[in-house]
């Protein structure tokens, strides 16, 4: 008995490691190779400008205050640079990467706590396979600080206002406040309705009123304001208390008045689908699936997900200033529900019959080898299409990647089926989970990487570090990109008036332009032209020249 124990417990901490492994490498496989975007570079420079102004409290990029967001992310990028000696891809990188795995070990240990261990295992791999999970643990806005919190919160408060010990129920609830608090600290006050109003129905529809007090309400107050206070007080009293900046950012941008972007109501019912691939077919079946009582004991925590999913993306679809990645912190509840419906379908079949579970495995084979089969000869035809791919699809590792990727994919799927077939369940859902990843990592190194259009950005915005002398000024007419000013390695001061523009190019200073505003300065011809690149930015989806101008430097060259 002591040694079928020792196994189990050995067994369970080898598919911890392995899932914690494979949420790893899919959060951060070469994860420093594609370059910073536009978004990233926000958290980048104002790192960078942290570390050389000592100024931890009033974050400023490209020298212009930057107070749209709060500064958790800022704080991270900066004291991991001060250990590695610079801001990069790496250290801008690294902190969405860890707290990704973060969240994948917050699943792995409430699920199993709420539910068993095996649903917790498939679950966790299931987010840690989730395009939301990789696109976003690959990006360094503060998106995938902000979702583990989340995850944190609400997986915290369910467990402490469902367990019976009071010792746990108090941990569970410090663990709330102190993760609510660093939620709002990574990107507040989303948090605020994205956490709280989940709670507010969950208590509502199962009268819960009672288990108010146990929440420690007021020490958790405390606690919460103790951490989320001081910065936007301290930014408050420099601004005078001028605090337009916050309403224009938070409340008109979910009026819709500030920046609205333009999307449709439903914006959200597709962006959900694309971002619980490869999983998308469950999620139909996973937001109805807590309606029926066949759940037994799962059914509460399963109508727990629920409400945290169809509550935010309710909250999120009546805001008028929608953006794809708001629904990233909703996305782990799907996950873990569609890791419920799996678990299920692959080992109890007391949901589902053997009969129904085996047609959804068949079906799901059918479409994939079918899929996999297509993929390069869509490739290959469009190829010779102009489109907004058509730069990418000239390449021509673009159609071998293509093959291999579909070979790979119908060799998964084949070892899928016939370890099903053998009745080896756990063994099958191993080879998805890491053929999935597999599939990404060779995806990221043939594909994503090359077709990587900021680089453009990038090794013009290197050209002029290497032109421009260290000593000198370098101005921007009009606009420069967050990307050109970090891989320039200073601020880019922007100069919107001509007449302020000639005067510093007479002065000395160098001048550099972009895209429409390089077309206007050209025209002109007062500018004596030091150096041109033809794709030198990109701008509405295209590659825009780029060229820069001094007084009295010698001509450096053209470069394609």
């Amino acid at each position: 008995m002591e040694n079928n124990q020792s196994n189990i417990k050995r067994t369970k901490r080898l598919i911890v490691c392995g899932v914690l492994l494979l949420a790893a490498v899919s959060a951060s496989w070469t994860f420093t190779e594609k370059t910073l975007g536009n978004h990233e570079c926000f958290v980048s420079i104002t790192a960078r400008e942290m570390l050389q102004s000592g100024d931890w409290i009033w974050p400023t990029c490209n020298w212009q205050p930057r107070l749209n967001k709060t500064p958790l992310s800022y704080w991270l990028v900066a004291g991991i640079a001060k250990i590695t000696g610079e801001v990069d891809e790496f250290t801008a990188r690294l902190p969405s990467a860890v707290f990704a795995v973060l969240s994948v070990a917050a699943i792995l240990y409430f699920v199993s706590r709420l539910l068993s261990f095996r649903i917790a295992a498939v679950s966790a791999a299931v987010w840690a396979t989730s395009l939301a999970y990789v696109r976003y643990a690959h990006n360094a806005r503060p998106e995938m600080a902000l979702t583990f919190f989340i995850v944190l919160c609400l997986l915290s408060f369910y467990s402490a206002v469902t367990t019976q010990s009071r010792k746990r129920q108090v941990a569970y609830m410090l663990v709330f406040w102190f993760g609510f608090a660093l939620a709002n600290l990574a990107k507040g006050p989303a948090p605020l309705p994205l956490v709280l109003l989940p709670i507010f129905f969950y208590i509502a529809v199962f009268r819960q009123w009672k288990m108010l007090p146990k929440l420690l309400p007021i020490a958790g107050m405390i606690i919460f304001l103790a951490i989320v206070l001081p910065w936007p007080l301290a930014i408050a009293a420099k601004l005078n208390w001028d605090l337009a900046i916050w309403k224009r950012e938070f409340i008109d941008r979910f009026l819709g008045t500030y920046r609205p972007g333009g999307k449709p109501i439903y914006y959200y019912f597709y962006i959900m689908f694309q971002f619980a691939l490869p999983w998308v077919a469950f999620l139909p079946m996973a937001l109805a699936a807590p309606f029926f009582r066949v759940w037994n004991k799962k059914r509460a925590v399963m109508q727990f997900l629920w409400l945290w999913f169809v509550i935010d993306l309710a909250f999120l679809t009546i805001s008028g200033g929608k953006r794809q990645h708001y629904i990233l912190p909703l996305m782990p509840a799907m996950a873990i529900l569609i890791g419920i419906l799996i678990e299920d379908m692959a080992f109890v079949q007391k949901a589902y019959t053997k009969k129904y579970a085996a047609g959804i495995l068949r079906n799901h084979i059918v479409v994939i080898i079918t899929c996999a089969i297509i993929a390069p000869i869509v490739v290959l035809i469009a190829g010779n299409i102009k489109g907004p791919l058509h730069a990418a699809r000239t390449n021509s590792q673009l159609l071998t990647a293509a093959v291999i990727l579909s070979a790979i994919t119908i060799v998964v799927a084949v070892a899928v089926a016939v370890l099903f077939a053998k009745r080896r369940p756990a063994a099958a859902c191993s080879a998805v989970f890491a053929g999935i990843v597999v599939l990404i990592m060779i995806a990221y190194v043939s594909i994503l990487n090359p077709l990587d259009y900021n680089r453009y950005s990038r090794d013009f915005s290197r050209k002029l570090a290497q032109i421009v002398p260290q000593s000198d000024n370098l101005v921007a007419y009009e606009y420069i990109s967050n990307r050109s000013v970090h891989y320039f390695g200073r601020a880019i001061p922007e100069i919107k008036d001509k007449s302020r523009l000639y005067e510093r190019y007479e002065q000395g200073d160098w001048v550099v332009a972009t895209a429409g505003h390089l077309e206007k300065l050209q025209n002109e011809g007062k500018l004596k032209m030091v150096y041109y690149r033809e794709k030198a930015e990109r701008r509405w989806h295209q590659n825009a020249p780029g060229a820069l101008f001094h007084k009295s430097a010698k001509f450096v060259g053209k470069d394609p």
